[in-house]
């Protein structure tokens, strides 16, 4: 079998940036999956004559890549398979909501945290020469030997990259074909934001197809971040608050790309397709000062005295008693000392 490689397909480009959005929710998680830091690397290299099925589905806490084939005949592929789960999940800011608010109940104190989503990659390549014909293996002996179990299966070649976090998914399948050559690649890279720290995501699919007598299906969907919003009352029912709450992505329902391709029978296909997202870090936005809550001293702030400490003693006066106890001579601070008598009763 030659070497497993990527070829640079010379296809077409699809390349998407998208920036400003904020998706963080429970929905950016892939359904029921844990994020259990791990590292797994696959390699095969198959060569023969008979039938063969493989499976391989691979999940990460956001990602996930799927790959089905099967069939009967002259088999040679081989494939390269590397999953990274690069952290779990952390909490990190999302709001702030104050002590006075009906809203406070809900979060149960002033700060409002979340799962940042957990970061994960996901790579897989495959090379692939097949045709299909029928084939006969005698299971043991006797009867068996005498009569053998034959294959006669078309092939088949299925491809899925989901990335929930970026609520994108591309697809590639071959079914019922007569032969089967190419390339395929998938790249999918999740990175999810920080408190302080933007996110990245990226999902990547290069197919290189060359099928005869066959059909290909090529699709690629983003979902629209359009999301169901609901009305609804929250509070102890003597004063109730009137809240929003968000529901699910209408993905289907008007996706911001949806791209679907069909070719049946002899067909040489080249495509690249590639998404790439930004997920903005919170914003912080402090008013200077914020006369409407409690003053300096409440100043939203993931660590207050790291970023605020300088200016404490501005407020609290103790800059004010540093500076008098530091003065030669000695001020007398019961009353205002000016530097001429002109000015002394003027404070």
């Amino acid at each position: 079998m030659r070497n497993t490689k990527t070829k640079v397909v010379s296809g077409l480009i699809l390349l998407l940036l998208v920036t400003g959005l904020s998706w963080a929710d429970e929905f950016d998680f892939n359904p029921g999956q844990v994020p259990v830091q791990h590292k797994n690397d696959v390699t095969s290299d198959i060569q023969g004559t008979g039938y063969f099925v493989e499976y391989t589905k691979v999940n990460t806490n956001n990602l996930s890549m799927l790959n089905y084939a099967h069939g009967s005949g002259t088999l040679d592929f081989a494939d390269t398979l590397s999953d990274l789960q690069k952290t779990s999940s952390t909490l990190y800011y999302i709001g702030y909501v104050p002590k006075t608010s009906k809203l406070a109940m809900i979060g149960g104190s002033d700060w409002m945290t979340a799962p940042s989503g957990a970061s994960s990659k996901i790579t897989y390549t495959r090379q692939y020469d097949n045709v299909q014909s029928p084939t006969s293996f005698a299971y043991g002996t006797g009867w068996y030997a005498a009569h053998p179990v034959s294959y006669n299966s078309l092939l088949k070649d299925k491809n899925e990259a989901r990335s929930y976090q970026e609520a994108t998914s591309m697809h590639r399948q071959i079914e019922y074909a007569r032969a089967v050559k190419g390339d395929i690649s998938v790249d999918i890279n999740c990175t999810a934001p920080t408190a302080k720290v933007d996110g990245k995501g990226s999902t990547e699919m290069k197919v290189d197809d060359e099928v005869t007598q066959g059909t290909l299906h090529i699709g690629e969907l983003v979902a629209n971040p359009k999301l169901i919003r609901t009305k609804g009352t929250v509070g102890d029912g003597k004063s109730n608050q009137n809240v929003t709450t968000i529901g699910h992505f209408e993905a289907m329902k008007d996706p911001l790309i949806d791209i679907e391709t069909e070719y049946i029978g002899d067909f040489k296909v080249q495509k690249t397709m590639k998404i790439e997202m930004t997920k903005y870090a919170p914003t912080w936005a402090e008013d200077w000062l914020p006369c409407c809550s409690g003053g300096f001293f409440d100043i939203p702030s993931r660590d207050f005295d790291a970023e605020h400490g300088g200016q404490k003693g501005i407020f609290d006066c103790t800059c004010r008693n540093t500076s008098i106890s530091t003065m030669k001579p000695k001020w007398n601070t019961s009353e205002a000392q000016f530097p001429t008598a002109k000015y002394q009763k003027m404070a």
